[in-house]
């Protein structure tokens, strides 16, 4: 820092709230670059560096990494928190680019703690100032992080309902910690607040309580912060900044959570035909539509919308994928459970060998996604032009991928995969008994298989991936096998 520059303010301490906002209003439209008088533009690579250009250049305190709050205002403590958003569906719309991070978990302390309202976290969480820019890079090597710019700032504000289902998800974390299953929490056990992983890897490992019957006070379990949710910042965005949102809400009680609210909705109608369904609440999709049980899910919820990405608790919680299930007289579904084809960018990072599992784009998918699932019972074996107004549904339910089965069905895939990558191995696709691609063989739960846009591969460029290691195979995505899925349905059906 020159000479000239004035003394840092290293109480941080100021005499209002509107003296905050004011000066951050000076940031506006300015590359982090053009913000830096103490050169830490040239020193910072990492996200850190642009909130410590804030800190330091525009609100005049030395950062710290103390426990203390980043801003004083009388009795009143605020945390900065410098965040980008992107824009999606060509411009058109803005989106959190990354979770909102509040702090690294101490699960010995959080076991302590029992009332939310004086609960670490909150007093974190309470009071939040967002910085935001726009990060819309498409060459990250060549654009750097820097030159982005200042969009506004806003102090951050939760609605009423919001708030009951933070304080429940916090509940939720602490009473996982506590019974000494600290080890198996994931993001996607909750709606809103989320315990997910910090650090570059699983050895950074924290000690937490050990089950009752363990003959040890503590485990050991990876490192977690408090933080609020990608999907949760995008909506509370959009607010901010005045964007039209189309999502619909569902009249949830405030004493409810969602789990609660699909649990009570979906009730009165289990066991009876989606034929006296659709009757009943007047749906009018076709019974041969795709969309026919997503239709007749969302009206037992309460909506006439026809996709889960339009109901705000949806969007908010993440719950981002609706699969609709019909188990035979054999006990199992006909086909394994799709998810979209891996792309190009995606393959990239997967044969990148600076890459890691827990910030692969697969782990990420399934550490953060709830799934909204309707099973219905055909009364008939499959066959070709199945009547689903016949089938008898039986269940809709929220579902997230337990953690154990993350790191012991998908991470082995994963692993293999990239090993194959890195090394340029060829994959042999499509060549009986030396095709290298993990299929439904391998654990029964997870594996890869062919994606093409119309089910098969009719030689069409739109079927095809070049991969990393320039083989030419049909498009591929990763899928939950049969089995696993009837697993699931099954195991509902035991809780009733």
């Amino acid at each position: 820092m020159s000479s000239s520059e004035p003394e840092f303010n290293n109480a941080r301490e100021y005499s209002s709230l509107e003296e905050v906002m004011n000066t951050l209003l000076t940031a506006n439209g300015k590359s982090f670059r053009e913000l830096d008088k103490t050169g830490r533009a040239l020193t910072g690579g990492n996200k850190g560096s642009l909130g410590q250009i804030i800190e330091e250049s525009v609100l005049k305190y030395a950062i710290n990494s103390d426990a203390e709050p980043d801003i004083r205002i009388g009795g009143t403590s605020y945390e900065l928190k410098v965040t980008p958003l992107k824009h999606i569906k060509k411009g058109k719309q803005t989106s959190a680019k990354e979770r909102l991070v509040i702090d690294i978990i101490n699960y010995l302390a959080l076991a302590d703690e029992t009332d939310f309202e004086s609960s670490k976290m909150w007093d974190k969480a309470r009071n939040i100032i967002l910085v935001y820019y726009y990060d819309d890079r498409t060459d990250k090597k060549k654009e750097l992080r820097i030159d982005c710019r200042v969009l506004a700032s806003y102090l951050m504000a939760y609605e009423a309902d919001d708030l009951v289902t933070i304080k429940n998800d916090w509940h939720i974390i602490r009473d996982k910690v506590v019974s000494g299953h600290a080890d198996s929490l994931s993001e996607s056990d909750t709606d809103y607040l989320a315990a997910c992983t910090k650090g570059a890897n699983a050895k950074q490992l924290r000690k937490a309580p050990a089950p009752a019957d363990s003959s040890s006070p503590t485990i050991f379990a990876k490192q977690r912060a408090f933080s609020l949710k990608a999907s949760y910042m995008t909506a509370i965005a959009r607010k901010l900044l005045n964007q039209k949102d189309e999502a619909a809400r569902l009249p949830i009680p405030r004493e409810q959570t969602i789990n609660q609210y699909v649990a009570a909705k979906i009730a009165p109608y289990v066991g009876r035909s989606n034929k006296d369904i659709a009757t009943e609440l007047q749906v009018t999709a076709l019974p041969t539509a795709k969309s026919y049980n997503s239709s007749l899910t969302l009206a037992m919820l309460g909506t006439s919308r026809s996709s889960i990405s339009a109901i705000e608790q949806f969007s908010k919680a993440n719950i981002n994928q609706f699969k609709s299930v019909t188990i035979y007289p054999n006990g199992l579904p006909k086909e394994h459970m799709s998810f979209p084809a891996i792309t190009d960018e995606q393959w990239e990072e997967w044969a990148n060998p600076d890459t890691v599992w827990e910030q692969s784009f697969v782990h990420d998918f399934f550490e953060t996604s709830k799934f909204l699932i309707m099973v219905s019972r055909s009364p008939v074996p499959y066959k070709s032009g199945h009547d689903k107004t016949k089938d008898i549904f039986t269940d809709a339910f929220l579902w997230n991928m337990p953690e154990d089965d993350i790191e012991q069905y998908v991470k082995p895939i994963w692993e293999t995969m990239h090993t194959l990558l890195i090394e340029h191995t060829p994959l042999n696709y499509g060549i009986r008994g030396k095709n290298l691609i993990p299929g439904p063989s391998v654990n029964k739960v997870f594996h890869l298989r062919p994606h093409a846009n119309k089910g098969k591969d009719n030689g069409n460029e739109n079927d095809r991936t070049v991969m990393p290691n320039g083989e030419i195979i049909t498009k591929q995505g990763f899928w939950l096998d049969r089995r696993y899925i009837a697993k699931i349905a099954a195991t509902r059906t035991l809780l009733h």
